[in-house]
This record gives structure tokens, sequence and C-alpha cells, in this order.
């Protein structure tokens, strides 16, 4: 996996030519490349209110937003799940699913004068671990008390589905091909970098797993799921995640160790790890000719100290095309063209990577420079999110084998 220890500043030189051919970051500019547009979207907390029903200012500016780049195949992280959240509240409305209210309210209508609305016929709203207890209550956050949301979830979340993802699309999903990995636990995972109780380091004032904590802890904060798409006669695997963020944490590092083994876990996967297994119980991971574009906030940049997950399974990993990083305007103002959110200490945090067999026509991310005008997009970009989408043109045209390496 091990790369040219350069690679970094290989990536800043070939990136600064990148932005300077798409000065807005939108795809506009140059008008739509060949292939399939992929685009990821953090737009923080969308919820239920939000999108089952019109006039909603975020969700409007986080349509606009997605419609400048018009993807084919599109991910929103942080959007809630209505379904999950009706099992354990009443009043919440189920007819449709988030994703598809979404796209029937916003992204099908126009939320500018020249724009048009996107018909995407294919959604999927997968099962998050946020806000889901199990079965018997633990004190995951060593808070003293057990069985209480948001910190003794499997993943983060004060109602059960908080801070999920929506899948939409154009093309087909192969349903019967859709592998998700929600209840894998982070213990299967062999040298994984779980805290455990009385271990060497381990320090008791932090946040650890006990022994019996460690055999029910799942390892996605939300889950690890791939969707397979009918594209161009042919098949591309989603692979969609969001790690939990590498903060808001203690001296163990809880967090940042299960953001490093939740970003592992698809570079095990597409190198064909035998540990894997998924929800319906298959083992293996995915198939050496398998061709699949990686979605979404992993919360992990390159450079993250100090585990550094970015670096190690993307960058440096010839798994996945890091020749060509994404770039913006907006970044480069901000001293970082590479930049996906405005938070200053992880500012790289989205990615859309494919596999090495297809070919990366063009990317960037939707990040205006201050002073351009795009139609009122830069307003958009701020109301919409912290976060930057993310997109990528990728031709289905497969370049040749893709020598993947094995774990």
């Amino acid at each position: 996996m091990s790369r040219d220890t350069d690679r970094r500043e290989f990536l800043k030189v070939t990136g600064s030519v990148v932005a300077s051919s798409a000065f807005i970051g939108t795809a506009s500019a140059a008008g739509r490349g060949s292939g399939t547009r992929y685009a990821a979207f953090n737009v923080v907390d969308l919820n239920t209110e939000q999108v089952q029903q019109k006039g909603d200012e975020q969700a409007a500016a986080a349509a606009r937003v997605i419609q400048e780049i018009d993807p084919d195949i599109l991910v929103v992280n942080e959007l809630a799940n209505n379904i999950q959240r009706a099992r354990v509240e009443d009043g919440v409305p189920t007819e449709k699913t988030n994703i598809q209210a979404f796209v029937d309210n916003y992204l099908s209508e126009p939320q500018h004068r020249t724009l048009d609305g996107i018909e995407y016929q294919y959604t999927l709203q997968p099962t998050s671990n946020t806000g889901v207890l199990p079965e018997e209550p633990y004190d995951f956050n060593k808070d003293g008390v057990a069985g209480e949301r948001p910190g003794d979830a499997f993943g983060f979340g004060v109602f059960p589905g908080q801070y999920a993802f929506g899948i939409a699309s154009k093309h087909p999903i192969e349903e019967a091909g859709i592998r998700a990995f929600q209840k894998f636990r982070w213990t299967d995972m062999p040298g994984n970098l779980i805290p455990i109780e009385g271990e060497s380091g381990v320090d008791p004032e932090g946040i650890y797993l006990t022994e019996a904590e460690t055999a029910v802890y799942r390892l996605s904060s939300k889950t690890h799921i791939d969707v397979p798409f009918e594209v161009d006669g042919g098949t591309v695997h989603g692979l969609f995640s969001h790690p939990t963020p590498p903060v808001f944490d203690g001296p163990n590092n809880f967090n940042g160790r299960w953001n490093h083994d939740e970003v592992r876990f698809f570079a095990d996967y597409v190198a064909g790890a035998d540990y894997i297994y998924d929800d319906s119980g298959m083992r293996g991971g995915l198939a050496d000719d398998a061709s699949y574009v990686l979605m979404g906030d992993m919360n992990a940049g390159p450079g993250d100290e100090p585990l550094d997950p970015a670096t190690k399974y993307f960058i440096e990993n010839d798994d996945f095309t890091t020749r060509r990083l994404p770039t913006s305007p907006g970044g480069a103002q901000r001293g970082n063209p590479y930049a996906t959110a405005t938070f200053e200490n992880r500012p790289k945090v989205d990615w859309v990577l494919p596999s090495p067999d297809l070919s990366l026509r063009s990317s960037s991310v939707v990040w205006p420079s201050k002073n351009a005008s795009k139609r009122g997009l830069g307003e958009a970009v701020d109301t919409a999110s912290d976060h930057r989408l993310v997109w990528a043109d990728i031709d289905n045209r497969q370049r040749g084998a893709s020598g993947r390496s094995s774990r």
C-alpha cells in the first residue's frame, strides 16, 4: 500500500492546476464531462420536519447546490431516518422516507430560475446505528448511567436514525446485491484499535469498552453499506459510510480509534478481506474484478493525527484513485484548496473515490470564492451546511485490470 513519501507535495501541485480549471468549484463553468457524476453532501442534521414539507430554508439551499451539479448518484449525509424514529415516537410521518421526501419536495423542483429539477427514480435510506440501544443496557460512554441515549447507543443520536444518510440515483439499484454491515462487531476486525478495560495504556478515566461490551459493540457508527448500481451496462458498487468524528474525546482517543477502524473497513472490503461478514451472514469482501466508488463524509483527512487513517487507507492505497483530489477556490482562500468543510481543525473530510479500473475525468468541491458571483450560489452554499458538496465525473469504461491489493 505504500507510495512515495512526497505524494502530498505532488498532490498540492496537481490540485492547484485542477482548481484553476474550475474557477468556482462547480461543473457549469466548463460544461458537464463524460461518465457518471457522483456526489457526496453532508447537509448537517437535516431532519424529518424539514424535508417532509416544502418551504424549509436549509433544505431548499441544499437542493439548490445539488441542482447546480446535477449528480447521477448522490449521498446525503446527516439526513435523519424517519422510519427508525417512528418506531419509538408517535406522530412521525412514514408515508415516504426522508430521502424520497427530499427528492419530491426539493430536488425535483427548480430552486433557481436558471436550474432544472432533478428526477431521481431510485432512492434508498439505510438503517443507522445512531440512537439504537443494545438489548441489554450498557454504559458505553462511562458517565455512570447505563442504557441512555445518546451516549450509550451504538452510534451517537438522541433518537434512532439521527444523522443517518440517504441515497438517490438516476441509475437502477441492484437490490439483490446490496450488502449492509450495520451489525458487524468492532471486535471482529483483526488488529482493531478498541481500548479495552485493563489493557496496557488504557486510562480508566477515559472511555473504553469492557470485555462484555466488546461482545456487542458495533463497528459502524451509522452503517457501512455496499449498493450496486446498474451503470451503462455494467455494475458499479457504491460504498457508503459516515464514520464517527475523531473528536469530543478523552485520554484513550476512543473516537479517534473508532474513526480509524471505520475508515479502514472499506479499504479491507475492497481488498477482499475474509474476516468481513454482512448482516445476512455472507462472508468475504468485494470481488477482485468489481468496480466501485467510495462516497461520503469520512470525518478523516490527510494528515489528521495521530492515527491519520485517510493517508493510510486512501492516499497511500492503490485500491483507490487519489492521484488528483478535488479542490475549490473557497477552500484555497481559507488556506487549503482541498478543504470540504468550514471548521478549522479537520477541513478535508468528504470524499468521492473511484476504484483504479475506472477513469476519473473531473472533480471539484462546490465552494465559490468570496468575490465570485454565481447567481447567489455562495449564499446557498453557506445556508445549506458547514460542509461542501464534493463531486466527480467517473467514466464507466474501464481502464484495465485493477491490480488491487490483498490483505
